[in-house]
């Protein structure tokens, strides 16, 4: 996965903040820290220059001074400007106790930009300090992502930023503060910022159970937006870099699909979703991860691929979930007539007009499923069926909302013949609407009344039903 890191974007982190700002990071970096002056945990080599040792004695005086709080001020100031002036004029550069207590004392003034620099150089300097230093960065990053995750849920998203990025200057070897912001950008629907975040956080190499969990969805987000984004080669190696590190993840199987799919990568698309779909099948009954949406959605991939044998199959594995998902039905018709398999697009026509028995397109495609099959019975009754339909009906749309659902169709008159080839004439019609739960259970129903309909002459209907679970609908004459 591309790893994000510009020397442009740490600039714009830690750019100087409002002095209220300041004064907001130092209280918590300060409430973080220990009120006595603690011994450092490992061997610190590099002399004893008079600087550095009254460096430390001033950072001792800033933590622990009682009294006059500008005297600790002062203190701190004097401890920064001396070890200053011992590396840069004393030869002192490559002592680690210089830089070690001059980060400290950056944090004591809350100065999370000069503690970093500081430390950075003391841990390759003396390595052996490696988790003392680390125990400063962890506990000033933990007290500022939690006063961040606070000002968020008070809504104050700015102040939550500021502490945010604080925290990610101090320690940017944990994703969670990149991930806070990824959120609070994503939320803003500032998606640009919202990547940067994702990717930093994706680019991260925690230890911790929590952390890597953290980082795991930074990675799978920074696919996922990438792939938004349009830059759908990027998103391939991102979400490549995801699944090596989550391979069971269906989720991710999606996304990796539809960004091969989106590089020209055909090939690698299929063999993923032939993957989705036997996963598909290990548990057809439960909802599952892999659902009868994405059932379908492959399907019509893979008949859009020509591959109308395995669309066929895949679209019976939505059936079999949901014999009454009308798209699944009509769409397996379509990819057997592309295969010129009569019997088996006849029987699907058959189950599409008991969906939507007055479809002339249905009917027509019963009539081809009967010829390709030489079926003359069945091709002579599919015939005068159709003949028959006083109306055509077609559904134009069929949407779901919270506890309720509508089926919107256009009903077109037209010159109804019987088997004798005498018109029939027009009436009025009345269709029972149900909507249809798991397993084809009524939920609702409605009667539609159709008027009488010259040739030709179209008119729009509707149905609303209410109830929960609704998932597909049928409707027959009454």
């Amino acid at each position: 996965m591309t790893k994000v890191f510009a020397g442009g974007m740490l600039a714009m982190l830690i750019a100087a903040p409002l002095a209220a700002q300041q004064d907001g990071i130092q209280s918590r970096i300060l409430a973080s820290l220990d009120t006595r002056m603690m011994q450092p945990d490992c061997k610190l080599d590099g002399g004893g220059d008079f600087r550095v040792s009254s460096g430390k004695t001033y950072l001792k005086t800033g933590i622990e001074g009682t009294g006059d709080p500008v005297n600790r001020v002062n203190a701190l100031k004097n401890g920064s400007r001396i070890i200053t002036e011992a590396i840069t004029t004393a030869n002192q550069a490559k002592n680690p106790s210089a830089w070690y207590y001059l980060g400290r004392i950056y944090l004591q003034q809350g100065d999370v930009v000069g503690a970093d620099s500081a430390f950075s150089r003391a841990r390759a300097l003396a390595p052996a300090c490696k988790d003392d230093i680390q125990k400063y960065r962890y506990r000033v990053w933990a007290a500022l992502v939690n006063a961040g995750q606070t000002f968020r849920q008070a809504k104050q998203d700015d102040s939550a930023l500021v502490m945010f990025r604080a925290a990610n200057v101090i320690d940017q070897d944990l994703p969670l503060a990149f991930v806070f912001m990824a959120d609070l950008f994503n939320d803003r629907q500032q998606a640009d910022s919202a990547l940067i975040y994702f990717g930093r956080g994706a680019a991260t190499e925690p230890t911790d159970a929590n952390m890597v969990k953290a980082r795991n969805q930074a990675a799978f987000n920074y696919g996922v937006l990438l792939l938004n984004a349009g830059r759908s080669k990027e998103a391939v190696t991102a979400l490549q870099r995801y699944r090596a590190l989550q391979p069971d993840d269906v989720g991710a199987k999606k996304a990796m699909a539809q960004a091969f799919r989106a590089a020209g990568m055909a090939d690698s698309a299929q063999a993923l979703e032939r993957d989705l779909i036997a996963v598909s099948s290990q548990a057809p009954d439960a909802s599952g991860e892999v659902s009868e949406d994405d059932l379908i959605d492959i399907a019509v991939k893979q008949f859009n691929d020509k591959n109308y044998k395995e669309a066929a199959a895949t679209f019976q594995k939505a059936i079999t979930r949901n014999p009454w998902n009308r798209d699944a039905v009509f769409n397996q018709a379509n990819a057997y007539l592309a295969l010129s398999d009569g019997a088996n697009l006849a029987m699907a026509a058959e189950k599409l007009i008991v969906i939507e028995p007055l479809a002339e397109y249905d009917h027509s495609l019963r009539i081809q499923g009967y010829k390709l099959a030489g079926n003359k019975d069945g091709l002579y009754k599919a015939v005068v069926g159709r003949e028959a339909l006083l109306v055509n009906v077609e559904v134009q749309g069929f949407k779901l909302g919270a506890g309720e659902a509508t089926l919107t169709a256009k009903v077109t008159g037209r010159e109804a013949r019987d088997e004798n080839n005498k018109v029939i004439p027009a009436r009025a019609l009345t269709l029972t609407v149900d909507f249809l739960g798991d397993g084809g259970s009524v939920v609702a129903s409605q009667e539609v009344q159709v008027p009488v309909l010259k040739t030709g002459v179209s008119q729009s209907i509707s149905a609303n039903g209410k109830g929960a679970g609704i998932k597909a609908w049928r409707y027959a004459v009454k």
